[in-house]
């Protein structure tokens, strides 16, 4: 072929590719946003802010939700920008399960001496038991002088999501020094900008947290509920500003005023860093977590999660007109997702006849459960009249038996496993106890899910299948289990380069990493979980 005519091929085709990163202007921010708790009915079209703009600007993936079993927040945050699931990541739940040590170990704790929280005597955080790399570490790889940064109000959530090598992962100190912190393992010293912003932090904020408005409250929801904690009241106004600043930072954290200060912070940090300031794109990945803290408390459909949710929804648009502003149009890409959802209150479901647990009332005690089985255990394995062994370390819905307490009876951990799981499926509120064999060996979706959330040496021995809509907790509500209420999640893109869409079909926040990747002209590594959504 002629030289000048396979130029110019080479060139026509080039202009006709529009997705390629070559052909479509690069993004100068990539703002990853995870909105913890956050359920795919909580992203409203409607909705005035930022929320109601990415739905309804975004391409949204309808039918989007977690591929592991144990959706808890460090597994679910593990995913979102490494393209793996848990049982790569490393992470198979918040709090792992040392059973020959015989304690639950936090999944970002790290004792190591240069691991140090600022502000916090004794704690000590890293990423050093992530065992994946994220597209932080991509980007700054293939980019020399991208900039990557987390934040968000918990530590393993900010942790999870800046990957190996970030330039730093900020998050809210709850128990030390008031205000966001990181450790010694991202840096030697903490920047003075963020002291300064800690210590104006409580500018602005309210005495009491109260209730704006509560249209989309669903009917017969009154603002006090059965079932919702009582732990800083059932009504508005809640507490905020009252109280040492222990106690302050705790209310915080509970209300949708953590939302605002992490996005503040997150502003601050923009600035500062002079983020999306060169000509490549730099990372910011966020985290926010008072649809969780809150909801927790309140349920779903309260009225403080109605409050919450629509707080987020304003203050977001506020945070994504102040990028548009800084970066110029057509140069923000936006994605945004949630690590689980939650199950309303059992009370809310009774109510409106959706209550499937055959537990009365649909609540169960896992003080009552732990006890009761450590009973079990002691009266078959030890004899009623010899002295208790602490046979179990509990970790959420997992169990693992400890080796010491085995050996030391010289009972198999087999036994132990088998006695402990006949007492557990005689439970009304328990569906299936599920062995680490039945796991790796199971067939069918149910298995599958708990393989993808299995981590050996960490996972326990036994996992806990509650009945469909069983709760074990006293009030409130929670999450973790493999059910469509606890796997369903929100997944939108939105920005630079993305046309408007819906679209249908299997979706999960592990195909973020490489759909990014892809889109930005990096290159993953090998072997992702996750798939390319869109070229």
């Amino acid at each position: 072929m002629n030289p000048a005519r396979a130029a110019g091929l080479l060139l026509l085709w080039l202009c006709v590719l529009p997705d390629s990163p070559a052909a479509a202007e690069m993004p100068r921010l990539v703002l990853f946003v995870a909105v913890d708790q956050l359920r795919p009915d909580g992203m409203d079209p409607q909705l005035p802010g930022g929320l109601g703009r990415l739905v309804r600007e975004g391409r949204v993936y309808t039918d989007a939700a977690l591929e592991h079993a144990v959706t808890e927040t460090c597994p679910g945050h593990s995913t979102m920008l490494t393209g793996q699931h848990p049982a790569t990541t490393g992470i198979p739940a918040n709090e792992f399960i040392d059973a020959e040590r015989g304690e639950s170990v936090y999944c970002v704790e790290d004792a190591g001496g240069d691991a140090g929280v600022f502000g916090s005597e004794g704690e000590g955080r890293s990423p050093r038991s992530l065992r994946a790399t994220a597209l932080g570490d991509w980007l700054k790889r293939a980019r020399r002088g991208a900039r990557v940064f987390s934040v968000s109000a918990k530590d393993r959530a900010a942790i999870m999501l800046g990957g190996q090598r970030p330039d730093a992962a900020y998050w809210f100190n709850l128990t030390g020094e008031l205000g966001f912190t990181t450790s010694r393992y991202y840096m030697a010293e903490l920047p003075g900008w963020v002291t300064a912003f800690n210590g104006a932090l409580r500018e602005g904020l309210p005495q009491t947290w109260t209730h704006e408005v509560t249209d989309g409250v669903r009917p017969g929801r009154a603002d006090d509920f059965p079932g919702e904690s009582s732990e800083y009241g059932r009504t508005s106004g809640h507490p905020l500003l009252d109280g040492d600043p222990d106690e302050w930072a705790s209310a915080l954290y509970r209300t949708p005023y953590i939302d605002r200060v992490t996005l503040s912070f997150a502003a601050e940090l923009v600035e500062r860093e002079g983020l999306g300031g060169g000509a490549g794109p730099d990372l910011l990945a966020l985290s926010l977590s008072a649809v969780d803290t809150v909801g927790h408390l309140y349920g779903p459909y309260s009225h403080e999660s109605r409050d919450t949710l629509l707080r987020l929804d304003r203050e977001l648009g506020r945070f994504l007109d102040l990028l548009e502003s800084q970066l110029g149009p057509d140069r923000l890409l936006v994605v945004l997702t949630s690590d689980h959802g939650v199950l309303p209150l059992p009370e809310w479901l009774r109510h409106t006849g959706h209550l499937a647990c055959p537990v009365d009332g649909g609540r169960a005690s896992t003080v009552a459960l732990a006890g009761w089985l450590l009973w079990e255990l002691h009266r078959e394995l030890t004899g009623i009249f010899s002295w208790p062994r602490r046979w179990l370390v509990f970790g959420g819905a997992r169990i693992g038996v400890r080796r010491a307490a085995a050996r030391s009876a010289g009972v198999s951990v087999e036994h132990v496993v088998a006695v402990a799981e006949s007492h557990l499926e005689a439970h009304p509120a328990i569906a299936r106890v599920w062995t680490l064999e039945e796991i790796r060996s199971g067939t069918g979706e149910l298995a599958e899910l708990y393989r993808r959330s299995l981590v050996p040496g960490r996972s326990g021995d036994l996992h806990i299948q509650l009945e469909e809509t069983c709760l074990m907790r006293t009030s409130g509500t929670t999450h973790g289990s493999l059910y469509a209420y606890d796997r369903r999640v929100p997944l939108v893109f939105w920005g630079a380069g993305i046309e408007p869409a819906r679209v249908a079909g299997p979706a999960t926040p592990v195909d973020i990493a490489p759909t990014l990747a892809r889109r930005l002209g990096l290159e993953a590594p090998a072997g992702l979980a996750g798939r390319v959504l869109f070229e």
